[in-house]
């Protein structure tokens, strides 16, 4: 059997639970800071209008100017090709500096026209959204995109012959089914109405399908340049309508990127220059930040405690929230956690406040599913199952185990995971974990480990994501699925179909998605929350507004400026 590569998701949440990236400011039950108050970008300009490139002017004292080279060190790199870019550095360039997207994400987490003109119109019964596409806008090779490399993009992202992570999240087009099977290119439910105008049709009602399309694996690539490159696209040839545009990658090194004159979204940017260095040693990258060798790395886990105590290193603190959340599953389908009252006593059993201690402080406990980000974040739920070992004890006795589980199957990373190891020895429950790798999902989805902790990074800041990879019925259906406790209560899918067909910020919908939360955390312990984080990175302090993004939680170039 061939080794499956890792996904982004995957590789996320290695990098979120890992010591470099797994990061908060919270201390104790304190709430999680609120997210930064930078302003957001300016998102758009009237749709049909182009502005001249700005000629760099010297400018007054603390305004933004033009030029200089920002470096970069960061780990993981697989493919310039939206679809595939799934890891660390790609998938963050793929977001943000050399594609676009339909709709995108501002760094206060309001979805925006990017491509688009404007919010797209939705025909009465939900199914049909009918997109208008800004003009003049370039590609980094001149030509104008139009609205047949947005359906090229879309389409192509599904074929089989192209690698993408997340093709589930866009089966809901009409098309689909047969596109992934191979028996078509055509995406049926994406029409080409005109240059400027895209009409997609739906299955089904779908809220969040705008946010859907802000995903990276959906960035519009043009389609004649693309086919021409054949193989050689999203390695040595890559062309986007980003703020920069690709000079080169050599494997393993570096990748490096230049301004695009042409860029749509005037003045931006100010950066001549992005050199992204790869694979470095984590202590290496620091002495090389410390020397001035480079303007942004991930610092590692060693120097916190000197990072956050020390004056000097205040104003190079880049920090965001995060869309990720750490959490406990049960495997629903086991033996041992068909019983409720054995889930109960390991949720009980569970010290987050000792997470939170292992992170330097820097992770705020959960009590439900939801991140702050996501607008059906509760800061009011409380999970019943609070931390008291002595009534995980009695739930075990009431289970029939009263002298406690031995030899339990369980996986996770390994700071996180031996502190569980010794709370649940604490109740009597040994387990016999094993440090969690690409092939532990295929265990999971066997049933062969029936305890697992992991996070989950979200790729747009809304519940549905989180609900239907994990928690859903309908997930278990993908040969790749991330519901690795195999849980299924058709009250939750039910719920989620029922809060697709409302408006995406309309309060009925949060209620919808808040009662599911309660029935996977609650009624049926399926999960337990454990904690999430705020990202922490390193910048210099002569460097302007390239604030950390929350989603990709790497800096926003499009508007960095640097005074020297």
């Amino acid at each position: 059997m061939a080794v499956r590569r890792m996904s982004r998701r995957e590789f996320m949440r290695l990098q979120l639970l890992g010591a470099t990236a797994a990061l908060a400011s919270a201390c104790g039950a304190a709430a999680p800071p609120p997210a930064t108050s930078t302003p957001a970008i300016e998102p758009t300009l009237a749709a049909g209008t182009t502005q001249p490139a700005a000629a760099p002017t010297q400018p007054a004292a603390g305004e933004p100017r033009y030029g200089g080279t920002y470096r970069i060190i960061s780990t993981g790199f697989v493919s310039l090709d939206p679809p595939g870019a799934e890891v660390s550095a790609d998938w963050w360039m793929a977001g943000l500096l050399l594609y676009n997207f339909l709709y995108s994400y501002d760094r206060n987490g309001d979805l925006f026209p990017d491509l688009a003109a404007e919010m797209p119109s939705v025909s009465g019964d939900g199914l049909v959204y009918t997109i208008p596409l800004r003009r003049g806008v370039k590609f980094h090779n001149g030509r104008e995109m139009v609205a047949d490399d947005v359906k090229f993009s879309l389409e192509r992202s599904l074929w089989p012959e192209t690698y993408n992570w997340g093709k589930q999240f866009m089966q809901n087009i009409v098309g689909y089914d047969e596109v992934t099977a191979g028996k078509t290119k055509d995406l049926a439910g994406v029409k080409v109405l005109d240059h400027y105008t895209v009409e997609i049709t739906l299955k089904t009602p779908q809220a969040v399908f705008p946010a859907i399309l802000s995903m990276t694996m959906n960035g519009i690539i043009p389609h004649q340049e693309t086919l021409d490159a054949g193989k050689e696209w999203g390695v040595t040839k890559a062309i986007g309508t980003g703020p920069f545009r690709f000079v080169e990658w050599v494997q393993g090194q570096r990748v490096v990127l230049e301004r695009n004159p042409d860029y749509f979204r005037k003045p931006y940017p100010y950066l001549d220059r992005v050199e992204i260095y790869l694979d470095v040693e984590p202590s290496v990258a620091m002495m090389r930040w410390e020397n001035g060798e480079v303007e942004w790395i991930t610092p590692p886990s060693a120097e916190l405690p000197r990072i956050l105590s020390d004056a000097r290193f205040e104003k190079a603190i880049r920090k965001s929230n995060t869309l990720s959340m750490n959490r406990l599953f049960f495997d629903m389908k086991s033996d041992i956690f068909q019983d409720i009252r054995v889930r109960q006593a390991i949720a009980m059993a569970i010290d987050k406040q000792a997470l939170v201690q292992s992170s330097a402080g820097l992770a705020f406990p959960m009590e439900g599913i939801y991140v702050p980000h996501m607008v059906q974040f509760d800061p009011n739920f409380k999970s019943n199952y609070q931390y008291d070992p002595e009534g995980a004890k009695a739930l075990l006795a009431e289970a029939g185990y009263p002298n406690g589980i031995k030899g339990l199957k369980a996986a996770g990373y390994p700071e996180p995971m031996t502190i569980v190891q010794a709370d649940l020895a604490a109740i009597g429950v040994e387990i016999d974990w094993q440090e969690s790798t690409p092939e532990t999902f295929g265990q999971y989805r066997r049933g062969e480990i029936p305890l697992g902790m992991h996070a989950w990074s979200a790729s747009f800041p809304d519940g549905f994501d989180y609900i239907s990879g994990w928690l859903s019925c309908a997930s278990l259906q993908s040969e790749g699925t991330y519901n690795f406790g195999r849980y299924c209560n058709p009250e939750v899918d039910e719920l989620m179909a029922e809060a697709e067909q409302l408006p995406i910020d309309s309060p009925v919908r949060i209620e919808l998605y808040r009662k599911i939360q309660d029935i996977a955390v609650n009624q049926d312990c399926a999960i337990v929350p454990l904690t999430s984080s705020i990202s922490l990175s390193l910048s210099k302090d002569y460097v302007h507004d390239d604030v950390k993004h929350f989603i990709f939680t790497f800096p926003i170039l499009e508007t960095a400026w640097m005074e020297k």
